[in-house]
């Protein structure tokens, strides 16, 4: 069996005794005593001489330990060894790894700088510098890193997927689909980059592109969450028969799927069936109560259902969660309204207003409260504001 820890560092070792060591390392780390092996592994660093050519894999498997104290004071003293060797390049991007691990940014760019004065083409010395950059929020910069990572190797699917992520981040979506169809391309059997495609195509709204990723993605994963991904793009792009039949599959198979319950109840509402969706909406609120949208459709259905305090309730929930929410704003101001409450109708309608001065249902429901309340003239006022913005 190879052992996953490298080679030890002193080319004095014997081969038996570099076999047994090998051995050793293996079976702690099978039996999970990773303590043990980074004991052993830092034996190595305390050695008195630094041999001819280093091996750098203990070097690198302690880092990924964390191991970066003990692990940065030997690369240092290997560096002045080693000014001038090949291996140069590579001991600085271990010091810089070293150095972000321990929370010492500035160490690490001028570490990973140096490197890459060495190897400007080694992509994994660009990925470091990128991390760096992420660490200290300059993402811009750490894009322009990735770019040049993926100019020196242009196959790295992995790289592509992070910069995707960095755009997602910062509401990029054009530019993270581009990421993530280019990971298609490269790695056409991953089922997570035909997700994330998939995911940017619904929030570009091309819903019919987006269902024929989401059917790879369920295809190579056989995840079932993304089959309920599917049912919700085959509902908004008008296939409610082929939502519910998927929907239907998903919740037989698991029935406590929060996505599944809260997608088939919306198939429900447009069916007329309101009963049939509270139903599957109060089974999805046992399992979470902190969603605003589960709250405001719990609290639409039930407005629609008669039941006004219920949805009243519901919406005040989904407000102390999400205060500047404009759709449950706009819902509670209805449901008020039909209650006959004109004045907290006429206060939460003004917040909305006060949050988006151009939505033309606000003026006209808030012009419909100030009839109520005999206040003509601003009433008038507000169906003409309504009237402006509605041509």
């Amino acid at each position: 069996m190879d052992n996953p820890l490298g080679t030890t560092f002193h080319s004095k070792i014997l081969p038996k005794e570099n076999i047994i060591k090998r051995i050793q390392l293996d079976w702690w780390l099978r039996k999970g005593n990773e303590q043990k092996v980074i004991d052993n592994l830092l034996l190595f660093l305390n050695k008195d001489t630094l041999p001819q050519k280093l091996n750098l894999k203990e070097v690198k498997k302690l880092i990924d330990y964390h191991i970066y104290n003990e692990t940065r004071d030997y690369l240092e003293e290997a560096l002045i060894h080693y000014q001038n060797n090949e291996q140069l390049g590579e001991i600085l991007f271990l010091q810089a790894r070293c150095c972000l691990g321990l929370g010492s940014l500035d160490g690490a760019l001028k570490k990973i700088e140096l490197a890459l004065q060495l190897e400007p083409n080694n992509s994994d010395y660009w990925n470091l510098q990128a991390d760096c950059l992420l660490e200290l929020g300059e993402w811009e910069a750490a894009v322009t890193c990735f770019n040049k990572s993926l100019r020196s190797s242009p196959g790295n699917a992995d790289t592509i997927y992070r910069l995707g992520s960095i755009f997602i981040l910062h509401g990029e979506y054009g530019e993270a689909l581009n990421c993530f169809s280019g990971c298609c391309k490269l790695k056409p059997f991953n089922h997570e980059y035909w997700e994330m495609k998939a995911e940017m195509l619904v929030k570009l709204d091309q819903i019919s592109a987006a269902c024929e990723c989401f059917l790879k993605a369920a295809k190579y994963s056989g995840q079932i969450r993304l089959f309920s991904r599917l049912a919700y793009c085959y509902a908004k792009t008008g296939q409610v028969k082929k939502s519910k039949k998927l929907l239907l599959k998903v919740l037989k198979e698991e029935p406590d799927n929060y996505d599944a319950l809260c997608n088939l109840a919306g198939i429900y509402h447009k069916l007329n069936k309101d009963e049939q969706a509270y139903k599957l909406l109060k089974k999805a609120y046992t399992l979470n109560k902190n969603d605003p949208l589960l709250l405001n459709n719990l609290g639409y259905i039930c407005c629609r259902l008669g039941r006004s305090r219920k949805a009243v309730e519901y919406y005040n929930q989904a407000l102390t969660l999400s205060p500047s929410d404009k759709i449950v704003l706009y819902n509670l101001g209805v449901c008020l309204y039909k209650k006959g409450i004109w004045e907290e109708a006429r206060g939460l309608l003004e917040k909305l207003i006060s949050i988006d001065s151009n939505n033309p249902d606000a003026w006209t429901l808030l012009g419909n409260v100030y009839e109520q309340l005999s206040k003509h003239k601003v009433a008038v006022d507000c169906f003409n504001r309504s009237l402006g913005l509605a041509k």
